[in-house]
């Protein structure tokens, strides 16, 4: 009867080789975000492996935000493509983008392709457009010699984190305004960012979204748009700072490179500018602790080769550390 006992605990408990195909577990360096499915045995094929599981691998990303794949067989850019197809059937565009990175195929890009000595804020892709994507599935192709972590954090904890009377100024002022400015030299061209070349045909994509095109010269370009600070998750109706307030604002850039840019464009032709939606400034102390917000929320992994990621969008933002080597990670969003 002893003997029988320990024999059937013994065979319910996953080991590396054996037990469980598949485990789920927290990493050691991030212990609250992602929930991690690790595979046990080598060479099982995500997408297959994804589309049995999918009910509970979705129930998942709605109580975290983000869930990782290591260990599985995904080895170059067809593998992810495949991946893809099963965890965003129709994927979107990169309309209104503003960071440099390359379309590889339908739906697939490369991450953004900022300089390896520059971290990327976090940031919830494309929150200032009128239908942001609803999930990102990032993969490592190629992981980096040190650093280059994809930093991610819970908005609603931001949210909880950030002081009520700076989130009661936002609502009470009509949420946040972008600014962009293009043709300065700075930036994506307008015709990059909307994949148009016809300003008419961009005026016409803006009338619809909410989004004022104003043509400056022959060359330049400017959008301005409104939108709310805080958001509700579409599923579970959780507050969420769902913005690109503290991304974008003037203070985020190196105090020299800022002085040069104001110098020679003015404060309101830099490239980027968030104010509160009545286009009044927002104060250097207010966006610190937006930012400080993010940096304690903040959670983040090694990536290893192979390694796939989906996020929720909505309740998870995402931003990259500065790395040294060579570093491959696709994205696709949808």
């Amino acid at each position: 009867m002893k003997f029988d006992k320990w024999r059937n605990k013994k065979a319910a408990s996953p080991t590396l080789g054996g037990g469980e195909l598949v485990s789920t577990l927290f990493l050691e360096e991030s212990p609250t975000l992602p929930l991690v499915y690790r595979s046990n045995v080598p060479d099982v094929d995500l997408s297959i492996w994804y589309e049995k599981n999918e009910q509970a691998i979705l129930a998942n990303l709605d109580k975290y935000g983000a869930v990782l794949f290591r260990g599985f067989k995904v080895n170059s850019q067809s593998d992810f493509q495949s991946v893809v197809t099963k965890m965003i059937p129709q994927t979107a565009e990169y309309v209104e983008g503003a960071t440099p990175r390359t379309q590889l195929n339908d739906g697939i890009y490369t991450a953004t392709e900022f300089p390896a000595d520059q971290e990327i804020a976090p940031h919830n892709e494309l929150s200032y457009t009128m239908n942001p994507p609803d999930k990102l599935v990032f993969c490592c192709l190629k992981a980096p010699e040190s650093g280059g972590q994809t930093h991610i954090v819970d908005v609603n904890k931001v949210y909880q984190r950030i002081d009520s009377k700076i989130i009661d100024e936002f609502n009470s002022r009509n949420g946040w305004l972008l600014c962009r400015n293009y043709g300065t030299g700075f930036g994506p061209t307008v015709s990059k960012a909307f994949g148009m070349d016809n300003v008419e045909d961009i005026k016409a994509y803006g009338e619809k979204r909410n989004l004022k095109v104003t043509i400056i010269s022959d060359t330049q370009v400017k959008t301005e748009q409104v939108r709310d600070a805080v958001h509700s998750h579409p599923k579970s109706g959780d507050k969420l700072w769902f913005n690109h307030i503290s991304f974008w604002h003037p203070s985020s850039l190196c105090p020299t490179i800022r002085a040069t840019m104001e110098s020679s464009l003015g404060p309101s032709g830099l490239p980027y500018h968030t104010y509160f939606g009545d286009g009044s400034p927002i104060d250097d102390t207010t966006i610190d602790e937006i930012r400080q917000a993010y940096a304690d929320e903040e959670c983040k992994f090694d990536w290893r080769e192979g390694d796939v990621m989906l996020l929720d969008n909505w309740k998870v933002a995402h931003g990259r550390k500065p790395f040294t080597g060579n570093r491959s990670v696709l994205v696709s969003m949808g």
